[in-house]
């Protein structure tokens, strides 16, 4: 499980970049660029195996790769593999985010964390097993935890603000897809779905958007995934909605490099998003 780097990206130089390490729940991904200099964004993906638990094959990964302890400009651990629930504003509380999560989830043997969504109005609370926690904390330094939606409801926000109708970002991933709504900035719908076959995401789209009773003919879709999924999904929407693209890197991602158009799309936000 190594990581091969570049020549040039050594320990000397390691406070100019920022780096994120990705947990998800088939492996680890790992990315590191310097701000200040174009095209050295760098982006490997690890696969673990899944019969062995996953604090363990972690251990192994940053056992057998140093580039993960340097030290960083800034260190960013995004959770891809946590249950999460949103707060409003004026009812969270930090001493309270454990009893939110136990609301809507049973077991919370977990360490529960909070993000700013980039809406003053909206929080997100979510967990992290324990061990993985503790390691990464124990391991790095100064990491900042990130849920994986945080980056994508601070973009498409952004994105959605100056928009005359409703906007709805779908964002697929292995085998679960998020989608959020907003209008005109403000959030009106963020869940994530598991799915077992692809028909299925074109299934929670479409009762989404019944639900939010969006316009067929006006409202936006974007979105993102594997391109042949993607392909394949755009071509059943057309069936039923007007208007559907798909969601865009932003521009200054580019400058980072060719190697960020390998992240996934919750990775990318998070280089741009201003956390």
């Amino acid at each position: 499980m190594t990581i091969s780097i570049p020549d040039t990206f050594i320990i000397d130089n390691s406070e100019k970049y920022i780096m994120s390490i990705r947990l998800w729940p088939g492996g680890l991904s790992f990315s590191a660029y310097n701000p200040h200099e174009t095209k050295s964004y760098i982006f490997r993906n690890i696969n673990f195996d899944k019969k062995i638990p996953y604090a363990a094959s972690l251990k192994e990964v940053f056992f057998a790769n140093e580039c993960l302890v340097w030290t960083y400009k800034r260190t960013y651990i995004l959770s891809a593999m946590s249950h999460y629930t949103l707060i409003p504003g004026k009812l969270f509380s930090e001493k309270q985010k454990n009893e939110w999560l136990a609301f809507n989830f049973t077991s919370q043997e977990k360490h529960t964390l909070s993000n700013s969504t980039g809406n003053k109005d909206v929080k997100i609370v979510y967990d992290m097993e324990e061990d993985v926690y503790e390691f990464c904390s124990r391991s790095l330094t100064n990491p900042l935890y990130v849920n994986n939606l945080t980056p994508q409801l601070i973009v498409f926000q952004k994105q959605s603000q100056a928009e005359k109708f409703r906007h709805m970002f779908v964002v697929m991933h292995e085998n679960a897809v998020d989608i959020s709504c907003f209008s005109r900035g403000n959030l009106r719908f963020v869940n994530s779905f598991i799915f077992d076959q692809p028909d299925d995401i074109l299934y929670y789209i479409l009762y989404v958007w019944r639900q939010l009773k969006m316009d067929q003919l006006h409202d936006q879709l974007s979105l993102t995934g594997d391109s042949s999924s993607c392909s394949k999904l755009t071509q059943s929407l057309q069936l039923y909605l007007q208007s559907i693209k798909q969601i865009e890197i932003p521009s200054e991602a580019y400058l980072m490099g060719g190697e960020i158009l390998q992240a996934p799309m919750d990775l990318i936000l998070l280089s741009v998003c201003g956390l």
